[in-house]
């Protein structure tokens, strides 16, 4: 009798994988790989050896070695799971090699290898290193094992394999373990089917997060960098985005406006775009791209990743694929532009022509030559060079993703400080603001984040307490990661763009540069940058402020005035702090003729004009090699005359725009203004122009129609609108007017006046920085500490906007004086002096609304009355008749302050229309289709269920019937219904004989309320919600109920009117845990408005009911589903704080994810108790619906 055969041993990746099978993902990864390099793998004569982790997560690096000759090396690699998350049983797999050269063999066993289904990792390289070498496994099946090759057992390969390593002991190293028919050549369709599978679970991940961002009312797309259809092999970029005029809810209109017109301006840029990009980035890039990109712990999945941020606007919701790749472009071809072409063009043919002239001896100076038409005219027209360049103006073109002035600061912050912030709040639990104290404490002083927790750790909360107050009265942007559990994915895109648009609220409490927080006396209007010197160079060096280029081109009267007023105040000493130092500024020695002391300031400073003293002149300079200064070095006299010799070296303000304006071809550095004048203009002179800009915090921009300007004024007189101060101030100015109206029965009537403040012209460089401050005693102080402010102009125009002795000699505004008109809180008697003088302590009960320049160009009048709009429609201030404000004794018209920003406002919101997606953003909003799905049944045990009523048609009968419904009666439409039965989520598949006997109750109780209502005088219309019978299903667990019957005088009930809709139709959703669980109601439709965009009525951004009774804290038992109906349709009726309307894309169903995600989001805003139960049940809807692993339960979580 024959012994039976020994039991072979179990191999590395059996005894592994039975050790590990309780843990999954990371974990169990991890335990593989430590057993991995403690047992080592050998098979066939082949072994691994050197197995260590490699830069990325999920990546192993591993040297193949030959035990038969020695350990010669035979192959160096490293292989990658790409999803630890998802491992052993839903990841991919990839692999790599350094070596070159690579026989076919070994390449065939690479591509064998990735497109196997998923795998430990000890079964992976046993898979591998069977494929190599044609041995059998080590554990081999009781079952009989199916051939690698057509026809060959893995005796017979590795038979094959030992005859070939016999006989190719001369050949290459490779060769001498390979053979074609060693390897199993993997099975075409099984290989499609795999990258399939691979590719709908990136796609259902990005899917997961661009369900989330939309729940937020952001829009999400997806912009792949190749032509064709949407690999996840392939580079692209992601893109999150909402309207720029959504802004103006959490941030003033004013002061996006003098942050960057554009936002609110042009029609151009109706979005703020962020792109995402670099998911390919890091070690292996030319492999694949990793999406997610970072861990549940905030880190990057691949060493050396780098996620790449572009901030800019867009006429689109996303830019198109050719405008992104432009965006992530951070070099431009150096060649001439298209006007260069030109004139080069014409000097040719103007010679050529010359040439061909003086051979036919006609050089007359009309040109006519012997063909009586200039000759060769030909060569020499206009039209000669515009055939031969291409046009570079695009401005127009749709799609087209633009920078504005404040992208290279957030671009920065982003790219340096986002991931590392994630890291911090998921490691120590805090919020923004935590982290970034964090972030500034570690940089500071150099420490570890261990350490400034320990030392700092009161001080982070209470910046996160500080945070969390203002951020309750909605002015800061939802937090995705608060209250996001440990171990749940990080929906990248959202949480970033979120941070974008909380940076942006706040941007004026931060340095631009370093990003730190401001420790300022003075909050500006406009964005700037902390005292720290290297901040101040980079700030200007750099370009991170507005946009000079821009300025120059879209705003030149501000920038020519600007440049005017420095000059001024240089010239005349009177330019004060900030000056622009730590800029690193090489200035020629200035000339000592221009060295002057400010003049003396008293109240008689303007009768006598007299020229200010010379300054010392003994100060001996360090110049240079190059035969300049630094500028840093000088005494502050020095540096006003070196401000004002730099100025005078500028070109005019037109001439730039005239440069900047030239045409260039795709592709071409734009024209840069340090190429004017063959680039001899020093530099130094160009940072001292893009300082007098960029230092310049208030907003100024001339009055372009006469609707905008002050009725009654001198039209030699140019008019700017002038605000400064914080961003805020207009609040707080607001604030102090109410509470003047409510205490005052004068300034309820009218709450304003109006009053002028004049100064001399060299003083305006200091004011439109400062504000109308009181510290420097300018004309003197006979009625007391304050700001003084005039009620006739001419006191301000004749005594105190004293005219300029030095005037910059390019400008073409030439200012000579300048004076602010003011609104001013109608409360006089509080003032510090009301006669003759408004003198105002207060800086918070002035606000500053114009700047009226008098210069030697006077605007012309034609120029307004083009854009002459009737006086009737032109809203003016109501101004006090006790409290004049004039001009020789007429009295001023002033419109009405933000009347021409809230009409901005209103345009844009109207131009704001629904994007139909892309090809690709369809795709990946896809409805999968989900399997089937098992129907609830009842047992014989439960309570009979009453047969479904037919649907309703005319009256009803039987007892009551004599009294009937009215008339008017609410009717149901069955067609309508019925379109939305597609939207509905999967059947619920979880039950319990509790939960099922309670909606059994419960939907009796439903139907018999409904038929008595269906005869009652009242009708349908006195219940107000109605349960089609034809739609009362198999599953008991899934209802769908329509409510009507609105009050008529809500708005809700208006917009429904108006679009003819006739119910809004609900989802209600039942757990396994009901009634001890509340149910889910979610609208499928019509869409509401959302909150952010002023809807109300507790309906979410994604359709569901954000109400405290319908989650574990509020819910109880004994609520009837009828009852809390009627507590649905009062909220929605509700118009505290705002009233329910419906959205513009009323007729768009909500989808699924819209409706879970924001619920979750309402929740986690109000630290609500979810319902564990039905979350489990809604888990299990999802993961059917989108056909995704178990790893997708994260949402719901």
């Amino acid at each position: 009798m024959l012994d039976a055969p020994p039991t072979p041993p179990l191999s590395v990746a059996a005894s592994s994988s039975a050790k590990n099978a309780h843990l999954k993902g990371r974990k169990r990864f991890a335990a593989d790989f430590a057993d991995l390099k403690a047992q080592g793998l050998e098979l066939g004569g082949l072994a691994v050896t050197k197995i260590q982790k490699g830069d990325d997560e999920g990546m192993l690096d591993l040297v193949v070695v030959d035990r038969n000759k020695n350990d010669a090396r035979v192959l160096g690699c490293n292989i990658t799971i790409t999803d630890t998350s998802e491992y052993p049983k839903h990841h991919t797999i990839l692999t790599y090699s350094d070596d070159t050269d690579l026989p076919e063999r070994v390449t065939r066993a690479f591509s064998g290898l990735e497109s196997a289904p998923a795998m430990p990792i000890g079964e992976a390289l046993e898979r591998l290193l069977t494929s190599l070498s044609g041995a059998k496994p080590a554990a081999a099946p009781k079952s009989p094992t199916k051939p690698l090759t057509k026809g060959k057992s893995f005796a017979t390969n590795n038979a094959a394999s030992d005859e070939e390593l016999d006989s190719d002991e001369g050949s290459d190293d490779y060769d001498g373990y390979f053979s074609d028919n060693d390897y199993a050549i993997p099975n075409n369709s099984q290989a499609r089917t795999t990258a399939a599978a691979a590719k709908e679970r990136v796609t259902a991940r990005i899917q997961r997060d661009f369900v989330e961002v939309v729940s937020s009312s952001y829009r999400p797309g997806l912009i792949p960098f190749t032509s064709g259809q949407w690999d996840p092999a392939t580079d692209f970029a992601v893109s999150v985005s909402f309207p720029t005029v959504q802004l103006t809810q959490t941030i003033p209109a004013q002061a996006l406006v003098a942050w960057d017109r554009r936002l609110l301006a042009s029609a151009k840029a109706r979005y703020l775009v962020l792109l995402i990009s670099g998911f390919n980035s890091g070690a292996g890039s030319s492999v694949h791209n990793v999406y997610p990109p970072l861990t549940a712990e905030g880190q990057y999945v691949r060493k050396g990743m780098q996620l790449r941020f572009q901030v800019g606007v867009c006429s689109a919701y996303k830019p198109t694929r050719e405008h992104a790749v432009e965006a992530g472009r951070t070099f431009g071809l150096v060649g001439k532009d298209a006007e260069d072409e030109i004139r080069e063009a014409r000097e040719k043919a103007a010679k050529l022509r010359e040439a061909q002239l003086a051979e036919w001896g006609s050089l007359d100076p009309d040109g006519e030559g012997p063909g009586g038409d200039g000759g060769f005219g030909d060569f020499g027209g206009a039209e000669f060079g515009e055939d031969v360049v291409e046009d570079g103006g695009q401005d127009d073109e749709e799609g087209r993703f633009e920078r504005f002035s404040l992208s290279s600061s957030l671009e920065a912050l982003l790219d340096s400080q986002l991931v590392r912030l994630i890291a911090l709040r998921r490691q120590y639990g805090i919020g923004w603001a935590g982290a970034e104290m964090m972030v500034e404490r570690v940089e500071r002083e150099q420490r570890a984040e261990a350490e400034v927790w320990t030392v700092y750790r009161q001080e982070i909360l209470a910046a996160d307490a500080d945070e969390a107050r203002e951020a309750r009265g909605g002015t800061l942007p939802h937090d995705p990661l608060h209250a996001l559990p440990k171990g749940d994915d990080i929906n990248v895109p959202y949480v970033a763009f979120c941070y974008l648009v909380r940076r942006l609220t706040l941007c004026t409490r931060y340095c631009l540069v370093c990003h730190n927080k401001l420790n300022t006396e003075f909050e500006a209007l406009k964005p700037y940058v902390c005292d720290r010197p290297l901040c101040t160079y980079q700030y200007y060096a750099h370009n991170r402020g507005a946009s000079l280029e821009y300025e120059i081109i879209h705003n030149p009267e501000t920038v020519d005035l600007l440049l005017s007023l420095t000059y001024s105040a240089a010239a005349e000493g009177a330019v004060d702090e900030p000056l622009p130092v730590g800029m690193a500024l090489r200035v020629p020695p200035p000339d000592k003729a221009r060295i002057t002391i400010p003049p003396p300031s008293n109240i008689h400073a303007y009768h006598q004009p007299a020229a200010p003293a010379p300054a010392p002149t003994n100060f001996v300079y360090a110049i240079g090699n190059d035969g300049l200064v630094d500028f840093d070095t000088l005494p502050v006299e020095h540096m006003r005359a070196s401000i004002a010799g730099l100025i005078d070296t500028l070109p005019s303000i037109d001439d730039m725009k005239r440069h900047l304006e030239r045409k260039v071809k795709p592709g071409k550095s734009k024209p840069r203004l340090k190429e004017m004048e063959n680039g001899t203009i020093l530099p130094a002179a160009w940072s001292i122009l893009r300082w007098c800009v960029a230092s310049c915090t208030a907003y100024l921009e001339e009055m372009s129609s006469e609707e905008q300007c002050i009725q009654g004024l001198d039209p030699a007189w140019r008019q700017f609108r002038f605000s400064v101060g914080a961003p805020d101030a207009e609040a707080k100015f607001q604030k102090a007017q109410q509470k003047s109206t409510a205490t005052d029965p004068n300034a309820k009537k009218y709450p304003s006046i109006y009053a002028f403040h004049g100064s001399a012209l060299r003083n305006w460089h200091s004011i439109i920085r400062h504000g109308l401050w009181f510290k420097i005693v300018a004309n003197g102080r006979a009625y007391g500490d304050g700001v003084y402010l005039a009620k006739e102009a001419q006191t301000s125009m004749s005594h105190y906007a004293a005219s300029a002795r030095a005037c910059w000699r390019k400008s073409k505004l030439g200012p000579t004086s300048c004076m602010a008109l003011a609104e001013l809180v109608n409360l006089p008697h509080q003032f510090v002096s009301s006669s003759p003088h408004y003198v105002i302590k207060d800086t918070e009960w002035i606000m500053c609304r114009y700047l009226l320049v008098k210069g030697l160009d006077t605007p012309q009048a034609d120029a307004l009355r083009k854009k002459k709009k009737d006086k009737a429609a032109i809203p003016f201030v109501k101004l006090d008749p006790a409290q004049t404000t004039t001009l020789m004794g007429k009295a001023l018209q002033v419109p009405q302050p933000g009347h021409q920003i809230a009409q901005l406002v209103e345009e844009r919101t109207q131009e704001l229309v629904d994007e139909d997606h892309d090809e690709t953003d369809a795709y990946i909003f896809a409805d999968r289709a989900p399997p089937q799905t098992e129907v609830i049944e009842l047992s014989d045990d439960d309570e009979p269920m009453p047969m479904p009523m037919p649907a309703a048609k005319g009256k009803g009968k039987g007892k009551g019937a004599s009294l009937g419904p009215p008339k008017d009666d609410w009717k149901h439409d069955a067609a309508y219904v019925q379109r939305t039965v597609e939207m509905l989520m999967p059947p619920p598949l979880d039950s319990t004989p509790s939960s099922t006997m309670a909606v059994q109750r419960e939907l009796k109780a439903m139907l018999k309320e409904q038929d008595k209502a269906m005869v009652s005088p009242g009708g349908l219309k006195e219940l107000g919600w109605y349960m089609p019978p034809e739609l009362v299903g198999d599953n008991l667990f899934q209802w769908i109920v329509e409510m009507h019957s609105f009050d008529e005088t809500l708005p809700i009930a208006q917009d429904m009117k108006k679009q003819k809709v006739n119910s809004l139709i609900f989802e209600i959703r039942f757990g396994p845990t009901y009634p001890i669980g509340p149910p889910f109601f979610r609208i499928i439709t019509p869409r509401f408005l959302p909150f952010m965009h002023g809807g109300g009525g507790h309906v979410t951004g994604g359709g569901s009911i954000c109400m405290d009774l319908l989650t574990s804290d509020g819910w109880l038992p004994s609520y009837s589903i009828s009852a809390v109906l009627m507590q649905i349709k009062l909220a929605i009726s509700n118009l505290d704080p705002k009233p329910a309307r419906l959205a513009h894309n009323w007729n768009t169903p909500y989808g699924v994810g819209e409706a879970l995600a924001g619920f979750k989001r309402a929740a986690a805003t109000h630290n609500w108790t979810v319902s564990i139960g039905f979350l489990f049940a809604l888990n299990c809807v999802l993961i059917r619906l989108f056909q995704v692993p178990d790893g997708f339960d994260k949402l719901v979580r």
